[in-house]
């Protein structure tokens, strides 16, 4: 399974994510991208999500559903609690395969 990367999660900030859960679903709502590295061969970034200030999930890997992504398992940590929700961070850092790279710096 190939996870999005960089630019395609910073396409889709605003988006639900579906987290799937044996109980219920529920939505987490991407709201935004941070880059932290970015070479030749490695692209590492963070992608923020707000759920609801009524369902705190504790650190672990979540099983999410998005309309253009399909479903995917990602390592998510909560990082904040706001007025708004808890907010979740996932940090991921990828080395660039050959055909990437040429797709990013020609």
């Amino acid at each position: 399974m190939s996870l999005p990367g960089l630019a395609s999660f910073t396409e889709q900030v605003g988006s639900a994510f579906e987290v799937e859960n044996p109980s219920s679903s529920f939505a987490l709502k991407l709201i935004k991208v941070v880059e932290h590295a970015k070479t030749e061969t490695n692209e590492a970034f963070s992608v923020f999500f707000l759920g609801s200030p009524d369902h705190f999930m504790p650190q672990g890997t979540r099983t999410l559903r998005h309309p253009q992504f399909g479903k995917m398992e990602i390592f998510l940590v909560p990082v904040a609690k706001t007025n708004t929700g808890f907010e979740y961070e996932a940090v991921f850092n990828y080395i660039l395969s050959t055909q990437e790279k040429e797709k990013h710096y020609g």
